[in-house]
């Protein structure tokens, strides 16, 4: 396994999605030490920093017992491993702290940054272990099922050959604004998942993969159970926690958050455009857009709508424009918790209410909306987390590798980033320098070499016979017949070489860079769990242990 960094500067430099901000804070620059000290609230690469936390953590009063409950109740519907449950009863100690990380519960897992992002949190909590062998760190997966956009989370791409099938599943149990992870699979799961499989060739693995896909996604199975036992059996090894929020008893260990952002509205909203403010004077674009309430209310069906101030009396729900008065979700903040959900803004506050969390592992827009939301947390009086980049990967199977391996020249990790920053450069580059024999040139000054000894043959012929001299003309066109015919046959073996090349590139592009996308964002894990079993995963985590943080990498397997 070879492994070859590109920095997510230059890579956001020639049009990859990284935000500015990321890329500062995951480059360990000067703007990077100091986004840390202005928009964070410690440096997850400083030791002195995470054992000050974790101090801290260990002092403070946590619902552990409760929390400890709630968990072992929720992975009855998961399927946990002995070391899930072993890993929930750690955290009624002080001295154990959690690794969150959280995604929205896509398709048979969504895009391989779900994958990324999960196998970060078991790393880090792996990695802050041998460094702090005193305590304990338990990943934890944020089920991120409250949010209502279904077209987020209902296609997958899988790799086929060297092409991407997309298919997209209409659930119709989900009506619009309905929380996606409530919903439940129809009937129609059944052949969706068949057809998904059958884009898979037969391998070592499809059996296994098989009965894994369908014991998760099966008919009147939620799509939040359907991907947390998914995901509890892709990693069943690492003790991974699942914790969904869509809980009673969870919102319950969380409402005086809820409580504190309603009564006090806009002063929490005050205080995150403040900070935001601080972010944009810094040249970094806002990636979160503050709500005066920043939760929504959860009707009767299971619908979100955003709450707004109306008038004194009355908050109006949107997109309805309904009317609810203020006294009536005032009623619900205090006894029914449950019919709330709180927005991007209000979500990491509420989490980090009920965790002892260490550190989130996030995505690129997430670290980027994460420096708005320093003075929100001292607003409720909550431990602000590490902030940890997640992992960022592209893998490089052996077909693709080798085609690299072939163009030679410049080494491999310049070749990869060539191909990532400058591919339309690399490639007129390529056919320009394996392009050494100019063939019109060639075949011209052949012509006239041919014509020319042709001349002076004729000059000697007349003096002989002059009849000699038709012959040698007739003789001539037929040279420069055949001259020409080679010099076609030479004009389509250069095209060939060169339409070889540009097939091999579109291969690589198929592969490494789908419809234009970083592969971590377009394809799905399944194809790379049928080609190469559970060993996919290892590799994968083997990768993240081993490197370091700020840089997406290139992993050949």
């Amino acid at each position: 396994m070879n492994i070859y960094p590109i920095s997510y500067e230059r890579l956001a430099q020639h049009g990859k999605r990284f935000p500015l901000l990321f890329t500062d804070y995951a480059s360990q620059n000067e703007r990077g030490e100091k986004l840390v000290s202005n928009f964070f609230n410690g440096d997850f690469r400083n030791a002195f920093s995470i054992k000050e936390k974790l101090s801290r953590l260990e002092q403070a009063n946590y619902p552990r017992a409760s929390l400890v409950t709630l968990l072992l109740e929720q992975q009855k519907h998961y399927a946990p491993s002995p070391k899930t449950l072993e890993n929930i009863e750690r955290l009624r100690s002080p001295k154990t702290v959690a690794i969150l990380t959280g995604q929205q519960v896509g398709l048979l897992s969504g895009s391989l940054y779900t994958i990324y992002k999960t196998a970060s949190a078991i790393a880090l909590a792996k990695r802050y272990k041998r460094d702090f062998p005193d305590y304990d760190f338990v990943p934890i997966f944020w089920l991120e099922g409250e949010d209502h956009d279904y077209d987020e989370i209902a296609s997958v791409t899988i790799l086929v050959g060297n092409e991407t099938k997309t298919l997209r599943y209409d659930e119709k149990n989900y009506a619009e604004r309905k929380m996606v992870g409530r919903t439940r699979l129809s009937e129609a799961i059944t052949p969706f998942v068949d057809e998904v499989l059958a884009l898979l060739p037969e391998s070592d693995f499809k059996a296994e993969l098989s009965m894994l896909v369908r014991n998760a996604y099966k008919p009147s199975e939620t799509f939040l159970n359907a991907f947390a036992k998914f995901m509890s059996a892709l990693f069943k090894d690492d003790g991974l926690i699942f914790l969904s929020p869509d809980d009673t008893k969870f919102k319950s260990l969380v409402k005086e958050v809820f409580i504190k952002e309603f009564e006090t509205f806009p002063k929490n909203s005050e205080q995150v455009i403040a900070q935001s403010a601080l972010v944009e004077d810094e040249g970094y674009e806002a990636q979160a857009k503050v709500k005066p309430i920043n939760f929504y209310w959860i009707d009767e069906q299971g619908k979100r709508w955003q709450i707004e101030p109306h008038d004194e009396k009355y908050l109006l729900l949107k997109p309805s424009r309904e009317q609810q008065l203020k006294t009536a979700l005032l009623e619900t903040v205090h006894n029914a918790p449950e019919r709330l959900s709180p927005n991007v803004i209000l979500r990491p506050i509420v989490q980090d209410k009920a965790l002892p969390t260490l550190a989130y592992v996030a995505g690129p827009s997430e670290v980027a909306y994460w420096a708005q939301l320093k003075r929100a947390y001292q607003f409720f009086n909550v431990e602000m987390p590490l902030v940890v980049p997640r992992a960022s990967l592209t893998i490089v199977e052996q077909k693709i590798s080798k085609v690299f391996e072939k163009l030679g020249g410049d080494s491999r990790q310049a070749l990869y980033e060539q191909f990532f920053c400058e591919r339309e450069s690399m490639l007129k580059n390529y056919i320009v320098s394996h392009s050494e024999v100019n063939l019109d040139h060639v075949f011209e000054t052949a012509e006239a070499q041919v014509k020319n000894a042709m001349a002076q043959l004729d000059a000697e012929l007349i003096r002989i016979e002059q009849s000699l001299s038709q012959t040698r003309q007739t003789i001539e066109g037929k040279m420069l017949f055949q001259l020409n015919q080679l010099k076609e046959k030479a004009f389509r073996a250069q095209k060939q070489r060169e339409n070889d090349f540009l097939s091999q590139m579109e291969k690589c592009e198929a592969n490494l860079l789908p419809s234009g996308k970083l592969q971590e964002r377009a394809l799905n894990v399944m194809y790379f769990l049928n080609k190469y079993g559970m060993s996919f995963l290892q590799t994968v985590q083997e990768t993240i242990e081993t490197s370091g943080w700020s840089a997406h990498l290139i992993v050949e397997i």
